[in-house]
């Protein structure tokens, strides 16, 4: 069996305009490649493609694609795809719509093909979800930038029900809520993948309001991790950085909220780029949107400086972002000895009691700690009195290499700066090294592209069957197969399956059968 490969991807610079023509150019680029990569053979003989059937079809692909008379592959289709998700999302829908394009024009070519595709249909998502569908919901949708009151109304909203859910992005951030409704006297469950809390039902003298598929009893209020959200009736949920629903990993599990939650009234927070996205969504559950748009609170700008590569000139109140682990304790070891001042940290591994202390010793002017290092997770509604956010980097490893992180996530970060009624009503946002400070002038100043697609992820079901096709292909290998034959609408893409991969490689050479 030929060994899969992925096409080699390239980097797209953040404030690069990705027009039509630009895609055009790009597409025909691309698909030359498509004919001479012999990764791309390879990833087509997993399905028994051979040499000369390649050769062939996949020439006369490329030329329709070229002569515009591919619908899905014309520059206005592709535009969406590229800016937002950019080369590697790209070159897999390339590869997807050869198998859709000898399913029409040669079935014969590869075996049960229409099975195949059958098996991995999900341009009708919605139709799963036959609870949900029973209902007519109310979606309502709190837009705007960071630090601009969204959030805050959807849970006013929440604390007003009886029986209500907050999905959140960060298990930091469930805690958070789940204290937040705890102190304000409401019987709340917390659910996280690593955390799990109910109150004492026989103490308060209250009845469970439900039960999870493995018996453990819910309070009517729960705040949890948005993969983990419980599927049982509400009054009022709310799903927190709704933008997140085209993420490459995890924007499955907003898209699975937004379709399955059987919730009266579900509020959704987040950024105006996923508007046109919800809509389009909600319409093909027949559901309507209200939505309510909201402008910052206090000022931001971005200084037309750097810190010129100096620790030296790290401020008391500054949030200084690192994308590691590695990098947070590297940056805060150095700030401390560089210039005495004390770094409390926060990131996305944080067991949640250590975050709120690391959170309370920053927001505390007498705790003698002044400066937080954080990762990326500062990004994501933890309420923090921070003066300036300085970037020590604006690209992060994303498993295979150092990509830059999207205007969505730079402007999401540096908004961190100047929390409302905090005391620091105006906030800058900066850079540590020279050569990053233009760069960051202008992805602040961008409008991040309008979502084109939600994640989705196959069931373990579809999985199985897919696999009874190849049964000697190793199961590492089975999910990009799935992802090249599979058939979306355009308001949906497949969820990455990389951490999938990379564990079912690790083990592949155990016999678990």
């Amino acid at each position: 069996m030929p060994k899969w490969h992925r096409f080699v991807p390239e980097t797209l610079p953040m404030d690069l305009d990705v027009d039509e023509a630009y895609v055009r150019t790009t597409r025909e680029k691309r698909l030359k490649m498509f004919l001479g990569d012999p990764s791309v053979f390879n990833r087509c003989a997993c399905f028994g493609i051979d040499r000369s059937q390649f050769e062939l079809w996949s020439a006369k692909y490329v030329a329709a694609a070229s002569a515009d008379k591919i619908e899905r592959l014309k520059p206005a289709s592709l535009v969406p795809l590229l800016a937002r998700d950019g080369m590697v999302a790209f070159d897999d829908f390339l590869v997807n719509q050869f198998f859709a394009f000898l399913a029409a024009e040669a079935p014969d070519v590869v075996a049960n093909i229409k099975f195949l595709r059958e098996i991995t249909d999900f341009r009708y998502p919605h139709e799963w979800a036959t609870g949900a569908r029973r209902m007519q919901r109310r979606i309502i949708m709190h837009v705007g930038p960071t630090n601009s009151g969204k959030t805050y109304r959807a849970l006013q909203r929440l604390q007003e029900t009886k029986s209500g859910l907050y999905c959140s992005p960060l298990r930091l951030l469930a805690y958070e809520v789940f204290n937040r409704l705890t102190n304000a006297g409401i019987a709340c469950s917390l659910l996280t993948g690593e955390d799990r809390r109910t109150p004492d039902f026989e103490q308060l003298g209250i009845e469970p309001a439900g039960y999870l598929v493995t018996g453990k009893a819910v309070a009517g209020m729960v705040s949890c991790t948005v993969e983990m959200a419980p599927n049982v009736p509400y009054d009022v949920a709310v799903i927190d950085e709704i933008q997140m629903i085209s993420d490459r990993s995890r924007g499955w599990a907003w898209t699975n909220a937004l379709l399955n939650l059987r919730a009266n009234e579900i509020h959704l927070c987040g950024e105006p780029s996923a508007v046109p996205l919800i809509k389009r969504i909600c319409a093909s559950l027949d559901e309507e949107v209200e939505v309510n748009e909201y402008s910052r609170l206090g000022s931001l700008d971005v200084s037309p400086q750097s810190l010129g590569g100096k620790w030296s000139n790290i401020q008391k109140g500054d949030c200084v972002v690192a994308f590691s682990r590695k990098g947070i304790f590297e940056t805060k070891d150095i700030i401390e000895k560089e210039t005495k001042l004390r770094c409390a940290v926060i990131y996305g591994g944080l067991p949640p009691e250590s975050r709120v202390e690391q959170a309370r010793l920053f927001n505390d002017p007498d705790s003698g700690y002044d400066v937080l290092v954080a990762s990326d997770a500062v990004g994501m509604g933890i309420n923090l009195t921070i003066n300036r956010v300085v970037f020590t980097a604006l690209s992060k490893f994303d498993g295979e290499s150092a990509r830059p992180i999207s205007v969505s996530q730079t402007r999401q970060i540096g908004g961190r700066a100047g929390r409302f009624n905090s005391g620091v009503d105006g906030g800058t946002v900066t850079t540590f090294d020279a050569k990053d400070i233009k760069h960051l002038g202008r992805a602040m100043n961008l409008q991040p592209h309008h979502l084109c697609a939600a994640g989705l992820k196959p069931s373990v079901y579809s999985i199985e069957v897919f696999s009874h096709q190849f049964p000697k292909v190793p199961f590492s290998q089975l999910w990009s197969m799935f992802r090249d034959v599979s058939s979306l609408s355009d308001s949906y893409f497949l969820s990455s399956f990389r951490d999938q991969e990379q564990i079912a490689m690790a083990i592949g050479h155990l016999n678990l059968s």
